[in-house]
């Protein structure tokens, strides 16, 4: 029998299609760093460690509502606010302002408006702090996680560095914000050093027309302003309740510390009442070394009181207190 030859250009012509079609499929196939590939390895679930322990989640939230401040405050300086869908709008800091246009307003931290956070849509919902009360009733709305932050020196560190990991875990960041909280202790610790030799302090809160004073305590909520800024504290014998221990001008005039740190709540909160300075400008207290020297700092109180914990709110805290230890 005799078998029938191709022509040698038509042998050619089809082995050249194969070797194209083969080159094509070659070329639709993901490289490992190429966005497909990325997006197939991806995980699907994250777990974060929170006040109430380990808890899985959905990755990469895209809409977010934020019941926490401080929280916001961190997620705004890592340049992650537009995740943010909704939050309370009552009581935000006013260098957060921009974020009661741009969300819905869920109500406030002790009650919050389920059917506004319902309404958002959110892939996850943060509480920590006033709000960390509402977790089981966020849960039925979305995955919540409480990232609050404890008070006294320890604690305090030791939440701030879980909620940091926490939020690089959420946002997908690779320890940005582990990397910034690293950066606030160094600042405290290089403060401390200086705080050493600057003589003695004390932290005070005015609110209502009364003063409160807030001394070190391993549950106290300005214990990090001795224990971490390394001030040595004017008065020991001061309560730790959440509004500090009332004093007289009297106790201020005995106690006589170096440097006063003063907080004005009523003008953090928007309340009415007569400022810190002009509550504390009387003969008692100008006799003071604090005032003597020019040592009195009216801080930030949005910052030390609304929005602790935040990586701004944290930056111009040391800010402030470095000022004052250098003055």
């Amino acid at each position: 029998m005799t078998v029938a030859r191709l022509p040698r250009a038509l042998v050619l012509a089809v082995a050249a299609l194969g070797l194209s079609a083969c080159a094509g499929a070659a070329a639709t196939e993901p490289t490992a760093s190429s966005p497909a590939a990325e997006a197939a390895s991806a995980p699907t679930e994250i777990t974060v460690t929170t006040a109430t322990g380990d808890v899985t989640l959905p990755a990469d939230p895209q809409r977010i509502v934020v019941f926490e401040h401080g929280i916001l405050d961190t997620i705004d300086a890592l340049g992650e606010g537009d995740r943010v869908v909704a939050i309370p709008h009552q009581g935000i800091p006013d260098y957060l302002a921009g974020y009661a246009e741009s969300t819905e307003n869920a109500g406030t931290l002790f009650e919050p408006d389920y059917e506004a956070v319902n309404a958002a849509e959110p892939d996850l919902i943060i509480v920590g702090g006033r709000s960390s009360a509402t977790l089981e009733e966020m849960e039925q709305i979305a995955p919540t996680v409480d990232l609050s932050f404890e008070w006294g020196t320890d604690a305090f560190l030791a939440t701030l560095e879980r909620n940091a990991e926490a939020l690089d875990t959420i946002l997908g960041l690779d320890g940005a914000a582990t990397a910034a909280v690293a950066g606030f202790e160094a600042d405290a610790a290089a403060i401390a050093e200086d705080a050493a030799s600057a003589g003695t302090g004390l932290v005070v809160l005015t609110t209502g027309g009364k003063i409160n004073a807030f001394g070190p305590s391993e549950e106290g909520r300005f214990d990090f302003v001795y224990g971490l800024f390394g001030i040595t504290p004017a008065a020991e014998q001061v309560a730790i309740d959440s509004h500090g221990d009332a004093i007289s001008y009297e106790f201020l005039a005995e106690t006589d510390a170096d440097m006063l740190i003063v907080l004005d709540r009523d003008a953090a909160i928007g309340a009415e009442g007569e400022s810190a300075q002009a509550l504390l400008d009387n003969e008692l207290v100008n006799g003071t070394s604090a005032a003597q020297n020019d040592a009195i700092a009216y801080v930030d109180t949005q910052k030390w009181y609304l929005a602790f914990g935040g990586l701004t709110a944290l930056d111009g805290i040391s800010e402030e207190i470095g000022a004052l230890v250098a003055s």
